[in-house]
């Protein structure tokens, strides 16, 4: 029978708080609504203290707990403050003012050049593809799969599955003393809607490509934050039914109690900061000595966003994932994963960005090829007046180069499940659309997942920094696809990945097997845009 992982925690030992934590006499991080742009407000009422009464907790009383967690609270600031929430501590985090969101307001059909673009990929004639309705398009550009979770340990070295939304299950090589893959789960939602209650709130498009008792035995089920869409108690509890004898949860500060009060085990629940991090080893051969020691090293990273269930909000921690397995390269070297969770880059007021792809395919690639040659990483933006977040720098230079980045590419259709309350066309909806740059500060888009992607990564391809047979970096487009209101989403959000790969040096594809046709194994990175259930090996 098999056995949960061994676990060594490193902890913090910083006795100066850090920048992200939110103590009572600081003022609170967000507004009512962590989902939605809110207004810039330059004051508000300070935050108090949470209550940790404890309560028995079901399903609709989970919407609205209160998770710090005993040791949150115990962390106090140097006055005796005690912590009470989290915050983005970087320039880079700007909620939009008014007149922003105004400026952003777009009205009547969306005539966004990328929805063209993701059409050309229709596997019929041109003539044909015009008579397709957006749903046939859709259908026919996202599909669902049902997923194979076989596993050649004798093969393979990663295998990554995409589950719909942000949920992506990673089998990784076995570790030493162990015959089996190590598998990974990160921000699950099996669910029919992502809300508080499956009667109402945002509902899928796309079933999810499988049950939770179709999944194979899970070692490790990470949650980036809080919201409904990444963490769902009807999926939680279906899981620790399934999967109690094997499975620990990594779950960024403060959210272990919700874990706990929902009635899975507390030693199977670990929480960390920013920078902590944890080894997990099979538990016959766990002795976390030294650095050659068979171990996967997990470290809770940055991520700009916010958190909230319920009314609270930014009362836990959001974070990203760095994971590095010790062997699962070639020639047993280490091998490095990020998870992106759900992320903000940088804030754009202007409605008209990005830039917009020409319809002329050889227009395109002259722009394209302009775009390309400009320098495009944070340090261009040291100066401007919305700065790049410089999280994922760090994450890079403190942890290393990954080989496979998830990254979500678009903001996952909460503010349009609003929209669809008028269920009228685009033409003529009262509710606006909301331009890409409004909300890219909490949720980065295609062209901003693109740029993460090259900052995180630059270098990779050279011969110094990994050696001659190294393939490129590959990235997964997560946080799309999934509770759309419209079938145009899924075309929009295709064509922008596209074009914001072809605009910055990036293989667009939708399999490995596409993209080594073309030849360029080891000399480009890729991003994949997957189909619902699909796996792509590693």
């Amino acid at each position: 029978m098999s056995q949960a992982l061994d676990i060594n925690i490193r902890r913090d030992g910083n006795a100066t708080p850090p920048d992200h934590h939110v103590f009572a006499s600081n003022e609170p991080a967000a507004g009512w609504s962590s989902y939605l742009p809110s207004w810039n407000n330059s004051s508000g009422p300070t935050r108090a203290p949470k209550e940790t009464k404890e309560r028995k907790v079901t399903r609709s009383s989970t919407s609205s707990i209160s998770s710090l967690s005993t040791r949150s609270l115990t962390k106090t600031k140097g006055n005796g403050s005690e912590l009470t929430g989290f915050r983005n501590p970087w320039p880079s985090w700007h909620k939009p003012t008014k007149y922003e969101v105004w400026q952003s307001l777009e009205w009547g059909d969306d005539t966004d050049p990328c929805i063209g673009l993701a059409a050309t990929h229709l596997n019929n004639s041109p003539a044909c593809n015009k008579s397709l309705t957006r749903q046939q398009q859709a259908d026919q550009l996202l599909g669902i799969q049902k997923p194979d979770f076989t596993y050649d340990i004798t093969k393979q070295r990663i295998t990554a599955t995409w589950l719909g939304h942000a949920g992506m299950l990673l089998q990784l090589p076995p570790l030493a003393g162990s015959d089996r893959p190590v598998r990974c789960l990160f921000d699950p939602i099996f669910s029919m809607r992502c809300s508080p209650t499956q009667a109402a709130g945002p509902i899928r498009s796309y079933v999810p490509p499988c049950k939770v008792e179709d999944l194979p035995a899970v070692d490790v089920v990470v949650i980036s934050h809080s919201h409904y869409d990444h963490l769902d108690y009807d999926t939680m509890m279906q899981f620790w039914k399934q999967h109690s004898a094997t499975v620990r949860y990594l779950v960024p500060l403060g959210n272990k109690k919700w874990f706990v009060e929902c009635g899975i085990d507390a030693d199977r629940v670990t929480e960390l900061d920013w920078w902590e991090s944890v080894q997990l080893a099979p538990l016959q051969s766990s002795s976390f000595d030294g650095a050659s020691q068979q171990a996967i090293e997990v470290t809770c990273t940055p991520s700009q966003h916010n958190s909230g269930r319920g009314l609270g909000t930014d009362d836990t921690l959001w974070c990203s994932w760095y994971f590095m397995h010790p062997s699962a390269r070639a020639g047993n070297r280490p091998y490095r994963i990020y998870f992106g969770g759900d992320t903000g880059y940088q804030f754009h007021d202007s409605p008209d960005w990005p830039p917009s792809p020409p319809t002329n395919p050889t227009e395109r690639a002259q722009l394209a090829k302009t775009i390309a040659t400009k320098v495009d990483n944070d340090d261009s933006s040291a100066t401007a007046k919305h700065p790049t977040c410089p999280a994922f720098k760090e994450i890079r230079a403190r942890l290393g180069i990954p080989h496979l980045l998830v990254l979500p590419v678009a903001v996952g259709a909460t503010y349009d499940f609003f929209r669809s309350f008028a269920p009228v066309p685009d033409s003529i909806n009262p509710i606006p659309r909301l331009s890409q740059g409004v909300t890219a500060h909490n949720h980065m888009p295609s062209w901003d997942a693109v740029r993460v992607l090259n900052v995180m990564t630059a270098g990779a391809t050279s011969p110094e920094a990994e050696g001659e047979d190294s393939d490129a970096p590959v990235a997964i487009a997560v946080h799309w696809g999934t509770f759309v209101t419209e079938p145009v989403e899924i075309l929009a959000t295709l064509g922008q990945l596209q074009w914001a790969c072809e605009a910055h040096g990036v293989e667009f594809a939708r399999s490995l097997g596409e993209r080594r046709v073309g030849g360029s194994k080891g000399k480009k990175a890729c991003f994949l845009a997957l189909n619902h259930g699909e796996s792509v090996a590693l």
